[in-house]
């Protein structure tokens, strides 16, 4: 009687011993079946992916470092929102059409391009940065009318700090569980 209980035991012990192992494969799978989903196809699909996911960090970020009181925020958030897509729809029009797995823009040969090619890819950049200074200060306007021009000036550093500190991080944090696999 004591043998069969003590097989039962190790039994079970060895069949709930298998359980975390099976789910953590069924869960490795899982996230391999969404890289490959029909989505991550998207041309543009990491990037607005990324843009989507960052946003609330970035809303609490800018906030935060604008110390924007409630009537300010309520003023001020639908116009940048409005700029923010006005500024991707710019970025997506200029964006090379070459893109990786993820939906990244793909880094071109710069030495293997022709000259023509090295031209074009200047006036397009040129062209793009144009537009984006015109959007700056038109939405810089509208802006004022929200919040002082103090925190108008103080948001174009927030955003660039956010990119550097926040955007930097989860890079990094990507690297290391790269590494990991």
């Amino acid at each position: 009687m004591k043998t069969r209980i003590r097989k039962s035991t190790l039994l079970l012990m060895g069949m709930l011993m298998l359980v975390p192992t099976l789910n953590a494969q069924h869960h490795r799978n899982e996230h391999q079946k969404d890289r490959r989903a029909i989505d991550s196809a998207c041309q543009y699909h990491g990037a607005r992916n990324l843009h989507n996911k960052l946003k609330p960090k970035k809303i609490g970020y800018i906030t935060r470092e604008l110390q924007l009181t409630e009537q300010e925020a309520q003023k001020f958030w639908p116009i940048y929102d409005r700029y923010e897509e006005e500024l991707m729809s710019i970025r997506e029009k200029r964006r090379p059409k070459d893109t990786t797995d993820e939906g990244f823009p793909k880094r071109p040969d710069f030495l293997k391009m022709t000259n023509s090619q090295a031209e074009e890819m200047l006036e397009n950049h040129f062209k793009a940065q144009k537009e984006i200074m015109a959007l700056e200060e038109k939405y810089s306007i509208e802006m004022k009318k929200a919040i002082p021009a103090q925190k108008v000036i103080m948001l174009f550093h927030a955003e660039k700090r956010f990119l550097r500190d926040v955007i930097g991080t989860n890079w990094k944090d990507k690297e290391k569980r790269s590494r990991r696999r």
